[in-house]
């Protein structure tokens, strides 16, 4: 241990960012208060539930500090936060192509030629290797590739509250090429991983398309479920879980599959305003009209009259393959970062995957599941909300009770949408807190030939109760009362 903090005390020369690609530090930080700001400085009843859901939780706010507790941490364990954070964390990222909006936090982006020497002293053996796997990865491939099967996707990396490792995979799904050519390289990195995220099939309940992927031949395509077979293959013990919580069997309010924006009455975008108008009624007023919500709706879809499928354009780039889901604009034009009107399925969809990290990332740090790397792997349109939203965990938590359609789609009868009408008119917040808190674990058994369910209960482990966590509408109109006083509003 003393020849380490010598090493990480005793810097070799910097690597340093090229500046003209280097986004500013404040980037994030001032993506989130123009938001606030045109949100006010009083709260919506619903920005106050995310508030409470937030804090009951235990889970940032806002921009946050991935450090190790305070009991845990000694000198040398200071001094190895305060080097990640230089070279990693506080970082936004570079720029791949500034006119389209493409930010790559990718260590292989920031450091093309290698991780500097004091990072590599002060990450843990595990994290390093992970790195070092992807750089070996990426060595192999041609870097003026225009190839969708030889390319790369890239990898992001975080560090969560109390010093989790997260790293977030783009992967190129219903595929069997790609994983082939470069499952050998994730195989390596999924036995270093205590967690595996696997992007699930929307048609199917949160949870279910783990079992799917592993025993029914139906759904297995060569790409997620030979993934997983290949990781328990190569000497992964930890957990496998979903995270991206669509679900589409009951009903359908987008589309992941046809391309086609689903028949919806009038009826529904009405009800959905109504909603906003009682829940969130800055946002509502923003929006201006029922119609209006509409057409954001359809703009933010995954079909072919959203601006996903107008404005996808690929970006190869050193070998790896880059694009961004963009958002939109009160004027309904493409916007590559964040505006307010953050609704549809796929936002929804990333900004609960991010609070569901969160939770997991606390369940190690608080010493409930074994604490190590969380490899998350979805499609490369996802990285860049879950980017932001895993810094805005307050804002992510926002965007979910919003479209709390999606959030209790799976608890209405099939095809029954007039009971989404009722959620909509009577939201039943104690029962969208348990399925924000919803965690799926599977674990291989031990001779890793079936999956066996690990219940872990984050509610019940932290003694929460979901009837004490959301305050009354009594007590949130206090709450308005006392802040508008304290503002001047």
């Amino acid at each position: 241990m003393r020849r380490f903090f010598e090493r990480i005390r005793e810097p070799k020369e910097k690597i340093t960012i090229e500046e003209k690609k280097r986004v500013p530090e404040s980037h994030w930080f001032e993506i989130g208060k123009e938001l606030y700001e045109k949100l006010g400085k009083v709260p919506d009843p619903l920005q106050i539930r995310a508030q409470a859901i937030v804090s009951a939780f235990r889970i940032p706010s806002f921009p946050y500090s991935s450090i190790e507790k305070k009991e845990k941490r000694g000198k040398e364990e200071k001094e190895r936060d305060k080097i990640i954070a230089e070279y990693l964390t506080n970082i936004p990222g570079v720029w791949i192509d500034k006119e389209k909006g493409i930010i790559s936090s990718d260590f292989r982006d920031l450091y093309p030629d290698g991780l500097p020497e004091e990072l590599k002293g002060a990450l843990s053996p595990d994290t390093l290797e992970i790195m070092e796997i992807e750089y070996e990865h990426l060595k192999k491939i041609n870097p003026d590739t225009k190839n969708d099967n030889k390319a790369d996707y890239p990898i992001h990396y975080f560090r969560l509250p109390g010093g989790v490792d997260l790293f977030m995979k783009g992967y190129k799904h219903d595929n069997p090429k790609w994983q082939k050519r470069h499952g050998k390289y994730l195989k390596r990195m999924n036995k270093i991983a205590e967690v595996i995220c696997i992007e699930g099939l929307s048609w199917v309940p949160l949870g279910e398309s783990l079992e799917l992927y592993w025993s029914k031949r139906k759904f297995q395509k060569g790409d997620f479920d030979k993934l997983m077979k290949e990781a328990v293959k190569g000497g992964f013990r930890g957990l496998f879980t979903e995270i991206d919580a669509r679900d589409e069997s009951k009903i359908e309010m987008d589309s992941t599959e046809l391309l086609i924006f689903p028949y919806l009455s009038d009826a529904f975008f009405s009800e959905f305003f109504k909603f906003l108008e009682a829940q969130h009624p800055k946002l509502k007023e923003e929006i201006g009209t029922a119609e209006k919500l509409k057409e954001y709706l359809v703009a933010l879809s995954i079909t072919k009259e959203g601006v996903l499928i107008r404005a996808k354009e690929m970006i190869f780039h050193r070998g790896k393959q880059y694009w961004a889901f963009p958002y939109i604009t009160k004027e309904g034009k493409v916007s590559f970062k964040p505006t307010l009107f953050e609704l549809g399925q796929h936002l929804f969809s990333d900004a609960l995957a991010t609070i569901k990290l969160h939770l997991i990332a606390r369940l190690m740090a608080e010493g409930k599941i074994k604490k190590g790397p969380i490899i998350d792997y979805e499609g490369a349109g996802h990285l860049s909300s879950k980017t932001f939203f895993l810094k805005h965990p307050e804002y992510a938590m926002e965007v979910v009770l919003r479209m709390i359609n999606e959030l209790m789609a799976g608890r209405v009868e099939e095809g029954q949408i007039e009971q989404i009408y009722d959620v909509f008119r009577k939201p039943n917040w104690q029962e969208a807190v348990k399925e924000i808190a919803k965690l799926v674990f599977k674990k291989p058994s031990s001779n890793g030939k079936e999956l066996l369910d690990e219940k872990i209960d984050f509610l019940e482990t932290f003694n929460l109760d979901s009837q004490e966590i959301i305050p009354s509408d009594e007590e949130i109109e206090q709450i308005r009362e006392k802040i508008g006083r304290t503002k001047g509003e």
